[in-house]
This record gives C-alpha cells, structure tokens and sequence, in this order.
C-alpha cells in the first residue's frame, strides 16, 4: 500500500496499559522506553505516555515491539492508544509543538 502518509513525519502519543498483571506497572514502562530509546527516534515521555516522531512505518514498528515486549514479559492484556498528527504542508517535531504551546499560555 502507498500513499502520502508513506514519507509523511508524524508525532505521535502513545501509551499501554499492562493489565491482568501485577500491581505496578514500572517494569513494563522500564522495557517499552528502552524499546524506544534504541529505535534512534526522537522522543519525549510524560506522566501519561510517550511522544515519538518519525514516519508512519518507524513510529508504528516501535509501538508493536513494545506491546510485544509487554506480552512476552507474562502480561495477557494491554491496552494501547495511540495518537497521530499527520502533516503534509511542513514537517513539526515534538520540540516545535511544545514550544509553540508554551509560547500561547
């Protein structure tokens, strides 16, 4: 399949929730950063998740390896959101967007 969103830089949100596990969560959340830290992409967390950019395909490997990584590690269910911001008329980062937010309040 190809389209626009093919070479298209995306940011998006994501989190996973390990459920059906053990009480604290910090091990799973521990794995999934070094997940994304290896990926080489651009990244920030937050109290409730993380923000990754990069294209589509790049975003979207690391995401499946950390909900894999979550299921490997003993977990039978995790519930995932994610967000995406596509752009096609200019290429934002994570930086841009929340220096742009922090100049408006």
């Amino acid at each position: 399949m190809s389209g626009v969103t093919d070479t298209a830089h995306v940011l998006a949100d994501f989190s996973i929730n390990p459920m059906g596990c053990e009480v604290s969560t910090s091990k799973y959340l521990r794995e999934a950063i070094k997940i994304v830290d290896e990926s080489g992409l651009n990244y920030h967390t937050h109290a409730s998740g993380t923000n990754i950019e990069g294209k589509l395909d790049e975003v979207m490997i690391v995401v499946r390896k950390c909900i894999d990584k979550t299921h490997s590690m003993g977990c039978p269910r995790a519930d995932t959101i994610v967000k995406l911001q596509t752009r096609t008329d200019k290429s934002k980062t994570i930086r841009d967007s929340m220096s742009i937010t922090k100049s408006r309040i």
